[in-house]
């Protein structure tokens, strides 16, 4: 199941996981995925773990993994098959560390950590072709996680945990885990992953990935327990979009069967992508119209609007006007710019796409045509509903972290990587109709 058309001259050693097959690039992403959902859901315990054992860099083997991914990425795509994707997206990483060097700061912990964030991205990449929910160890293992996350919000809701307001120090910069933030008077509480977000975001993805692979009703049962923990965490948008999916799983079972083909995926997953432009969009209006004045309620969003999405822009006009072009670089306006002399000046970026914008500039449009090309030639509808889920989440969250939430845009997206150009071929279905 998805492997290549040149079989083991391009993946490697065939891998065999229950009924399915994966190639060697294929097995060595799964493994660094597996690792970042379970460093992800856990993440708190692992930090608690390692702190009085007196090893805290041990919380960095995990990455050790998604460097194999990326080296195996830069082999099999880049190196071996060609893939203009590979080969652009593998060539646009020193580019953007060179030009964080320039633009923000040298110091190694800024550089290595903005390159330790985009990892996950190429670990994603590496499962090209592949359906990893369709391999039983790794179905069980993504039930287990969602499960797992479920009830460690459910139980941090009731009791205080012993890493409670624990603080994590690395490089120089500290963190306290403790419920300490709300909304609206309502603590936000972080289960076995220690911060909501991540919580939520482990629980939405871990189904999402299963959801076709299991009964309808246990699908629809789950996605209800995980719209019940994004509640509790607060994560109104996890919790907005896991209802949606619920809803859709819910429909295209029993009630509209029509919803089920592939085509009607690929139509919302494509047309999802309208709302990377929307924010673009609002911001380039927002001087001459006012969401506040449509209705009160809307006030909080002209606010992210004016205070998130604008400020990449105003600060690099600021400070950097070439970078409107360039991009500012790997990591300059995210969590690894923490490490950097730009640190006084981040604040958060809810939105992917923006974010990648200012960081990579116009050197990210050939990236973002790869992910909408894709998504027109997937056939994988467990991918499809990802990709739309995914554009609906990143429209509201930055979706570099958890890295396991970048992993998934990448696996989502991974299609891309398959593409050929100028070749008149027809889709095999074994391929999830891509081209080779």
């Amino acid at each position: 199941m998805g492997l290549y058309s040149n079989g083991n001259a391009a993946s490697g050693a065939i891998h065999d996981f229950g009924r399915a097959r994966l190639g060697g690039v294929q097995a060595i992403g799964l493994f660094a995925g597996l690792c970042y959902l379970l460093r992800d859901a856990f993440a708190v315990v692992w930090r608690w773990l390692f702190d009085i054992g007196y090893v805290p860099f041990a919380w960095f083997a995990f990455d050790l993994a998604g460097f194999a991914a990326l080296a195996a990425f830069a082999w099999t795509f880049a190196v071996q098959r060609g893939s203009f994707f590979g080969l652009y997206t593998l060539a646009l990483l020193p580019l953007s560390v060179f030009v964080a060097a320039l633009t923000v700061d040298t110091d190694p912990a800024f550089l290595g950590a903005a390159v330790k964030m985009i990892v996950p991205l190429y670990a994603g990449w590496c499962l090209a072709g592949a359906d990893i929910p369709a391999l039983p160890p790794v179905r069980r293992c993504l039930v287990f996680i969602c499960l797992a996350t479920v009830v460690g919000i459910a139980l941090d809701s009731l009791m205080d945990f012993p890493w409670s307001g624990m603080s994590v120090d690395q490089f120089g910069v500290a963190k306290a885990i403790d419920k300490v933030w709300s909304i609206s008077a309502i603590t936000r509480v972080s289960g076995l992953a220690g911060e909501s977000t991540a919580a939520a975001a482990v629980a939405l993805f871990s189904w999402l990935l299963v959801h076709r692979k299991i009964a309808p009703a246990s699908s629809v049962m789950l996605g209800l327990c995980v719209v019940a923990a994004c509640i509790v965490t607060t994560s109104r948008t996890a919790a907005g979009i896991a209802m949606l999916a619920t809803a859709w799983i819910a429909a295209q079972a029993w009630m509209l069967t029509s919803l089920r083909p592939v085509q009607v995926h690929r139509a919302l997953a494509c047309g999802s992508f309208i709302l990377v432009f929307l924010p673009l969009a609002l911001v380039a209006s927002a001087s001459a119209f006012s969401f506040a004045d449509i209705s009160s309620s809307l006030t909080s969003f002209e606010q992210r609007v004016e205070e998130s999405w604008q400020y990449p822009f105003a600060l690099l006009s600021d400070r950097s006007p070439v970078s409107l072009l360039t991009g500012c670089g790997l990591g300059c306006l995210n969590f690894p710019a923490r490490y950097s002399e730009w640190a006084g000046l981040l604040q958060p970026v809810d939105n992917f796409y923006i974010l990648c914008f200012a960081m990579f500039g116009l050197f990210f449009m050939p990236v973002l045509a790869g992910m909408i090309l894709a998504a027109m030639r997937e056939r994988d509808r467990t991918r499809l509903l990802l990709i739309a889920a995914l554009n609906l989440y990143t429209f509201f969250l930055e979706g570099f972290s958890p890295a396991f939430t970048l992993f998934t845009i990448g696996y989502a997206t991974s299609g891309m990587h398959l593409l050929r150009f100028g070749k008149a071929c027809k889709p095999d279905p074994a391929t999830q109709g891509f081209a080779y």
